[in-house]
């Protein structure tokens, strides 16, 4: 078995056992602090029943603590929800089972129970440590974010072992952890599990160089060599966006640890080289791979559900996508897209769907994509309605009665029109009308002449506005309207020509 999986394997059993450890100790503290509130107040000792689904934390302790007269302050998140059916329980034992289930710690002042998250003590950092034992030879080292100026430093003093290495490397972080291993074996796995490569010169001299990522003649099987990528340096939510904060970190370390940890599907088509420094809160996976390529060679693609990497030269790495417009036409549009933006993407117009196809590298084809997104917009569209009508100012008033005798009887005429009323009464309409006010009081009129006939007038103009049209322009804001209103008539051109004997004439 070799001596790295040796080592991690012992560690890993160390781990659990130091944990496990850990948290008896911790409910053994909780149990004492729960005997000072006991003694300070013995209310904490009575019983009660309690049987709850889905009641926040903080409500739960609140009921509780008025429920049995007591003092508890809740002091952590108040959308933890407790699921719970106990019956004559004791106070200090719901407590300390809320504590261990929901991972809270208490404080005890007087007879006031304080409950809070419980935040664990921060791990100590080991002392870089490096022991030579003469018989083998072998070596014992311990190193947690050590520059490895100083592990070579430390080597040296020690063992008599001289390493050699780029200034790059100057302050390049070592960890590692070692029993007894061998000489050769444990200098080769302290560059091997910290990103370098290891060369014996001689018996006491090494060389350690950056791991290549691609040699001369072609790829190198170096560039798959892992180094660790931690916790703290790269964290995915439970939403899945991503924050990162790392410094000089392998651009291949970070994509295999970002689809290890989401879970993904992912493949390189070749090797992926460089190093670059981050440091994003809380984006998305699409976002974070952008900004990762940007400035390098390399480029990604997704297909179901199946995240390529690879040089972008490569032609699966080559993106075709469909723009449909929505609020404008492709022949407006692909005149103004930028032409440094269409570097490097084929840009076509598919008219039929009043669409766009864009195909070229993945990160510009997505570049393009935004831009048409953001001019894709509705313009507000200016209604403008004109009247046009004829207006006269004038007045006219006519009133009046004429009587007469004609030659002969004559019939009742006349015309009721918008502008007023004309009437001719024949003597027997008169006399009817005459009929009817004799018999009022002391009237009294005799008929006339059946040739009499009247003829009344009465009249009233004024000048109105009369509407010829109504037309209505409409435009897109910002942009000219006209609107022309006139008449077109057709004339016919005739010239003639009166030649004389002598004196031609030519009429205009």
């Amino acid at each position: 078995m070799r001596p790295s999986i040796v080592f991690c394997l012992l560690f890993f059993l160390s781990w659990g056992s130091t944990g496990v450890q850990a948290q008896e100790n911790r409910l053994e503290e909780l149990r004492a602090k729960l005997k000072l509130a006991v003694i300070a107040d013995t209310a904490y000792l009575s019983k009660i029943d309690l049987s709850v689904a889905n009641m926040p934390l903080g409500e739960l302790l609140r009921h509780v603590a008025k429920a049995s007269e007591v003092s508890i302050n809740y002091h952590g998140d108040h959308s933890l929800l407790v699921n719970s059916n106990l019956s004559r329980v004791k106070i200090t034992d719901l407590l300390f089972s809320l504590c261990r289930d929901y991972n809270l710690d208490v404080e005890v002042a007087g007879n006031i129970v304080s409950v809070f998250p419980y935040a664990p003590p921060l791990p100590d950092v080991p002392q870089p440590r490096i022991d030579f034992h003469p018989v083998g030879p072998s070596i014992s080292y311990q190193f947690r974010q050590t520059p490895l100026s100083e592990v070579v430093k430390m080597l040296a003093d020690q063992s008599g072992i001289n390493i050699v290495f780029p200034a790059e490397l100057t302050y390049h972080p070592v960890s590692g952890y070692a029993v007894r291993m061998p000489t050769e074996a444990a200098v080769r796995s302290l560059a091997q599990n910290n990103g370098m490569s290891a060369k014996k010169e001689n018996s006491n001299l090494w060389q350690f160089d950056p791991l290549p990522v691609r040699q001369e003649g072609g790829a190198s099987a170096d560039w798959l060599i892992r180094s660790e990528i931690t916790e703290d340096q790269l964290e995915i939510d439970a939403q899945g966006r991503i924050t990162t904060q790392i410094q000089q970190g392998s651009i291949y370390d970070i994509l295999c640890t970002l689809c290890e940890r989401m879970e993904l599907n992912y493949y390189f088509i070749s090797p992926v080289e460089g190093q670059t420094s981050l440091s994003l809160k809380s984006v998305e996976l699409h976002t974070l791979l952008k900004v990762l390529f940007t400035g390098t060679p390399f480029s990604y693609y997704e297909e179901e559900g199946i995240y390529m990497f690879g040089a972008s030269r490569e032609e699966v790495l080559a993106s075709v996508r469909v723009i449909p417009l929505e609020n404008r036409t492709v022949n407006q549009l692909v005149s103004v897209i930028p032409p440094d933006l269409k570097q490097g993407v084929a840009v076509d117009s598919f008219a039929d769907l009043n669409s766009l196809v864009l195909s070229g590298d993945q990160r510009k084809v997505g570049h393009v994509e935004s831009f048409i997104r953001s001019v894709d917009k509705t313009v507000p569209l200016v209604t403008i309605e004109v009247l046009i009508v004829d207006a006269a100012k004038s007045r006219k008033n006519e009133q009046g009665v004429s009587v007469s005798i004609g030659e002969g009887p004559v019939s009742t005429t006349g015309s009721l029109w918008g502008e007023g009323i004309h009437l001719e009464l024949e003597s027997k309409a008169i006399n009817s009308l005459i009929n009817s006010f004799n018999g009022f009081g002391s009237i009294n009129l005799e008929k006339v002449n059946p040739n009499f006939y009247a003829s009344l007038k009465l009249m009233e103009a004024n000048g109105e506005i009369e509407i010829q049209s109504t037309p209505k322009l409409s435009t897109l804001n910002g942009h000219e309207a006209e609107l022309t209103s006139g008449e077109r008539r057709h004339y016919k051109e005739v010239q003639e020509s009166l030649m004389g004997s002598q004196n031609p004439v030519q009429p205009s």
